[in-house]
């Protein structure tokens, strides 16, 4: 699996979600690198994994992370996870316990609300398919900011996006369709901060308040005129908000 790796300290994982890669992090992963050993990874179908053989099912996007952290040596370490990959991160705290430290869930819930997303997940599937990846990424990534098309950094996130294999945006869909962390959550241990912008589609704040009630030592952090890329909308908080969290 394709990743990046800078910095040194306590190992902290940056996952990424949907139409997106490794890219996204590129500023955070730099300015957290003081403190920590920053390793952020393209999942199969995305990035610099594009070509490579989509992942089937959450468990084996958890597998996939520690199967990582033991090929780097790494035994304990702190996890990141955007948007679907704030399910591999539950994925991780309910599977691997003894493996993660804290936990980040970004723009995240402990199920996909029909009700609340910008869209149900089986109109994203069909219109996948109908359209393709490039076309959904435009759609999709339209959504992740307060001002649209319209952001400064929407057209780089759309340049990463267009990289996205049909085969891994599948992926990605299907693994999450039904899942629901709500219950397994209530064993987990591990400090969790569930942090999203105020104006996130994706899992609006009533997703992230049940998320965070759902965790025994859950946080929640509300960042002002962002959505689902908050930490490019304002970076300075997001950075704040998830360094002041990994530094308890």
């Amino acid at each position: 699996m394709e990743f990046t790796r800078r910095g040194s300290g306590r190992p902290l994982f940056l996952l990424h979600g949907f139409c997106s890669s490794s890219a996204i992090w590129w500023n955070l992963s730099a300015a957290l690198a003081d403190e920590h050993d920053v390793i952020a990874l393209d999942w199969p179908g995305f990035g610099r994994g594009a070509a490579a053989p989509a992942l089937q099912g959450l468990s084996a996007y958890a597998r996939a992370v520690l199967a990582l952290a033991d090929r780097l040596g790494i035994h304990r370490f702190d996890v990141l996870g955007h948007s679907f990959s704030g399910f591999v991160a539950q994925q991780l705290l309910c599977d691997a316990p003894a493996r993660i430290g804290r936990a980040v869930l970004y723009g995240a819930g402990a199920r996909l609300d029909p009700a609340a997303r910008f869209e149900p997940i089986d109109a994203t599937l069909s219109r996948l398919n109908a359209e393709g990846p490039q076309a959904t990424a435009q759609r999709v990534l339209a959504t992740w900011f307060r001002q649209g098309e319209g952001h400064p950094a929407y057209a780089g996130c759309l340049r990463d996006g267009m990289t996205m294999s049909s085969a891994g945006a599948e992926s990605m869909m299907t693994a999450v369709r039904d899942v629901d962390f709500t219950k397994a959550l209530a064993r987990v241990r591990a400090p969790a901060l569930v942090i999203l912008g105020e104006y996130e589609r994706s899992h609006p704040l009533p997703s992230a308040l049940a998320l965070r009630s759902a965790l025994p030592q859950g946080s929640l952090c509300v960042l002002p005129d962002s959505g689902h890329a908050a930490h490019l909308e304002c970076p300075s908080l997001f950075e704040a908000a998830v360094r002041a969290f990994l530094r308890e």
